[in-house]
């Protein structure tokens, strides 16, 4: 036995909507993760020509399964005893539960240390976790590679007719200093010419 508590109204309301919701709690020993329900509960079913309502149960008793081997811990795995679960339906009053927990040590022999993950490849609830967060990083990296080419377009568009507009003064600005050289060779000729008929 760890402990005996007296759940009050408010109390087990949290934990019925915990339980309605399929909350499941985590553990870890030696860093492999465990995981399990916090209880259960049956709809409304037709038992021997009667209706019953729905009823809401509570696991206050864990089993600790720990495999070893050569003085590692190579697996961890938790159950719940549904021969020991207490009916939380009525939270009008108040309810003593007394939590409990059990373990039992495996040798495992054919499972080095190393290897010790693996196990948890096939776990109900690692697949669908890890699907989401490929998901995620899956959409983050098409976002960046969107938003890029966006700013990209828009960059190129910009700096396209910046360009343009550039190379249209100095195309202006070309012509300009070509007439004012030709101008200015003009008016030294005719100067030179004027200062040698001078001379002469």
């Amino acid at each position: 036995m760890l402990c005996k508590v007296t759940l009050d109204e408010d109390q087990i309301d949290k934990f019925k909507n915990a339980i309605h919701n399929s909350y499941f709690f985590e553990m870890f020993v030696e860093d492999l993760p465990m995981w399990g329900y916090i209880g259960d509960f049956e709809n409304e079913d037709l038992v021997m020509g009667e209706v019953e309502g729905s009823k809401t149960y509570l696991f206050p008793h864990l089993h600790f399964k720990l495999g070893y081997n050569d003085g590692n811990m190579v697996s961890a795995s938790v159950t719940t005893d549904a021969e020991r679960k207490v009916d939380i339906t009525n939270s009008k009053k108040a309810t003593e539960v007394q939590f409990s927990y059990s373990v039992e040590w495996v040798w495992e022999k054919d499972l080095p240390w190393k290897a010790r993950m693996t196990r948890y490849a096939d776990s109900r609830f690692l697949p669908s976790t890890f699907e989401i967060h490929w998901l995620s990083i899956i959409n983050s990296f098409v976002l960046v590679l969107l938003l890029t080419a966006f700013l990209t377009i828009i960059l190129m568009r910009v700096l396209k007719n910046d360009f343009s507009r550039y190379m249209e003064l100095d195309e202006e600005t070309l012509e300009e200093e070509e007439v004012c050289i030709a101008f200015f060779l003009a008016f030294f000729e005719i100067h030179h010419v004027s200062y040698d008929t001078l001379t002469f």
